[in-house]
């Protein structure tokens, strides 16, 4: 046989559709995991950030202002080490605390901003201007930290708030005492406003022994870098739900390529082979499909003058009593001896040598595959058989 004379493969439109029908669950399924992987692609799937940024703000507690009630002039109170140099040593001394607590720290980054500064003019009793420097509110730290999770920012920052407390505590503590002392030097050779001076150096003395250098926590901002889920463009979506389409009619092709189960008169005819098909009878077991299958019977018996036939099930699934009652149901009894049979793989020797009776092959849609009924066809002719054809029971 030449090139051009070989049989073209037909689609079976009808097998697709019972595919289609029976596995439909594959096509949404082949949508969403192409939908999501044009997803995963245009956002690698990081939900998390890369890094986070967390910067807290902190302002310093005035615990010197009540001192002013007793006449003290909070200028004289000089912190030491000044409050750059507690920066420093902060700074300094930082990393060595982080790793003391962790190794997973990571750096935070410190900083002071001063209290706004304001100058007001005012005309003395001489009509000359006088301009006062004042400062208004306190101090406040700002505490800057980058890291991949906001729970080791987080650690990190409270490590330095507690070394800025302590520096701070130190420091107002040793300004406190050595203006107690000076206040005690001078009330030695002090000959008047002794009381005030006394009262003075009692207050400073009692504040310093109660300071406890407190941040007190104002606001925070968290900013994320890198890694966040980028938006997907509508069409990205489309062009994966496309491809999943696509890949989906593949994957029915293949199935209904590969797909073994009869499902149609037409995947029957190829598994007989050259024998006949004597039609089809409907899943309500009909008179007149009954009828029409029970002629086709009839003539392919009296073709090979047989009187008697047997109905054998096409795989051991395949269950032919109703197919039996509704042949017998027809007219098919009295011109022929109808009986049934198991599948032709249980049947005994005697069962296959012994029977003078033609056999019809009966396959149950969507049940009976083409191997059983090439299995059977090839068991019953070895055996020397009969075989009249073969019918389709649907479902």
């Amino acid at each position: 046989m030449g090139p051009l004379s070989k049989e073209i493969p037909q689609i079976d439109l009808r097998s697709i559709w019972q595919v289609v029908r029976l596995r439909w669950w594959i096509v949404p399924i082949c949508l969403f995991v192409s939908a999501g992987l044009m997803f995963a692609q245009e956002s690698d799937l990081q939900d998390s950030p890369a890094s986070i940024n967390v910067n807290k703000i902190y302002g310093a507690k005035d615990e010197t202002a009540g001192l002013a009630s007793f006449g003290v002039d909070l200028d004289a109170i000089k912190e030491f080490p000044s409050f750059q140099n507690q920066l420093a040593i902060v700074r300094a001394e930082g990393p060595q605390l982080l790793l003391a607590n962790s190794q997973d720290l990571p750096a935070v980054s410190l900083s002071r901003a001063e209290p706004q500064v304001s100058m007001l003019a005012a005309a003395d009793g001489d009509g000359k201007q006088v301009f006062t420097v004042s400062s208004n509110g306190a101090a406040n730290y700002g505490f800057s930290c980058s890291a991949p999770n906001r729970q080791q920012c987080d650690q990190a920052i409270d490590v330095y708030v507690q070394k800025v407390e302590n520096e701070r505590r130190v420091a107002i503590t040793t300004g406190l005492l050595q203006l107690e002392t000076q206040i005690r030097s001078v009330l030695a050779i002090a000959t008047s406003d002794s009381f005030a001076l006394q009262l003075q150096a009692d207050a400073i003395k009692q504040s310093s022994g109660s300071i406890t250098g407190e941040l007190a926590y104002v606001s925070e901002t968290v900013e994320t870098t890198g890694g966040t889920v980028s938006t997907v463009k509508w069409s990205t979506y489309l062009f994966g739900l496309a491809v999943g389409l696509v890949v989906a009619i593949l994957i029915m092709l293949q199935l209904t390529a590969s797909d073994d189960k009869i499902r149609s008169a037409r995947k029957l005819k190829d598994a007989i082979l050259k024998l006949a098909y004597l039609g089809e009878i409907d899943s309500d077991y009909s008179p007149a499909s009954s009828s029409q299958v029970a002629a086709a019977i009839i003539i392919q018996a009296r073709a090979v003058q047989s009187t008697k036939v047997t109905l054998l099930p096409i795989g051991m699934s395949t269950i032919i009593d109703k197919t039996l009652k509704s042949l017998e149901s027809t007219t098919l009894t009295t011109h022929l001896d109808l009986s049934m049979r198991p599948d032709a793989r249980s049947m005994s020797v005697e069962d296959l040598v012994g029977n003078t009776s033609s056999y019809i092959l009966v396959a149950h849609k969507n049940l009976s595959t083409c191997h059983d009924a090439q299995n059977a066809i090839e068991i019953l002719q070895r055996s020397g058989n009969q075989i009249l054809g073969a019918l389709l029971v649907a479902e």
